[in-house]
């Protein structure tokens, strides 16, 4: 998740699953041209006129399948008054069916209000309408509304904790749920270590947790490198997905 941006920690969060060498380095270093788990995310937001792009791409392998890949993007932007507003979408191969084609999967579009900022906490809330796909093949699409409660805590120069709750509609198959739960440890010459726990998959029907533990190291004073390992909680050692989790993390 984010650390503090009063703290002048750059916000980290959460974040997904692309070919090979050369198309991992276009995606990441084309798309954070133009705009990348919540950067500023987690309980901070961004201050007006200032956001956040976090572009991840996950190698996800199983003993069972071909490996797929996946590419995920986050994209925060501060308003006045306390708000900010979320672009979240992404794309896999081979990830959600065997189709190695690039399909679209969650795409989701929020808005973030500040509820209390304080010296050390934060707390925030987002309300968002999300699509995801319906079928296998991706032929169809279903669509909902997710309310979350974001609540962070500053350790000053040490880290940050951040911790998320949300709720989903999920049409017929009822009420849904996800969670984020990230520990941050701030380093030497501003790098950094993440240590989070997610629940995963749709949130409506399907329910996955992972585990991911990043290292961000600085490029310049906007953009930073993360590095880390994905790896699913809740299956059996041999469909237990797994990958190198590769990203670019940008301020602006």
């Amino acid at each position: 998740m984010a650390g503090p941006v009063a703290q002048g920690v750059t916000p980290i969060s959460r974040v997904q699953h692309l070919d090979r060498f050369r198309l991992l380095v276009w995606l990441c270093f084309g798309w954070v041209g133009v705009a990348p788990s919540a950067a500023t995310a987690g309980a901070w937001l961004p201050a007006p006129q200032h956001g956040v792009l976090i572009a991840n791409l996950v190698e996800v392998k199983t003993d069972e399948a071909q490996a797929g890949t996946s590419f995920e993007f986050y994209g925060e932007y501060g308003l006045k008054r306390g708000w900010a507003v979320v672009l979240a979408p992404s794309l896999s191969s081979a990830v959600q069916s065997p189709n190695v084609s690039w399909v679209l999967d969650e795409v989701q579009v929020g808005a973030r209000r500040k509820i209390y900022v304080g010296k050390t906490i934060a707390i925030s809330t987002q309300v968002s309408g999300f699509s995801i796909p319906k079928t296998q093949n991706q032929s169809e699409r279903a669509y909902g509304v997710e309310t979350r409660v974001a609540a962070g805590k500053s350790f000053g120069e040490k880290g940050w904790i951040n911790i998320e709750a949300a709720s989903r509609t999920c049409g017929q198959t009822g009420i849904g749920s996800r969670f984020d739960a990230t520990i941050g440890l701030n380093m030497s010459k501003n790098q950094r270590v993440i240590m989070k726990a997610f629940g995963d998959g749709n949130g409506c029907t399907k329910a996955i947790v992972r585990a991911q533990i990043s290292y961000v190291r600085p490029i310049s004073d906007t953009l930073a490198l993360e590095l880390g390992w994905r790896q699913s909680l809740d299956q059996s050692a041999v469909s237990a997905d797994r990958g190198l989790v590769v990203g670019l993390w940008q301020r602006f």
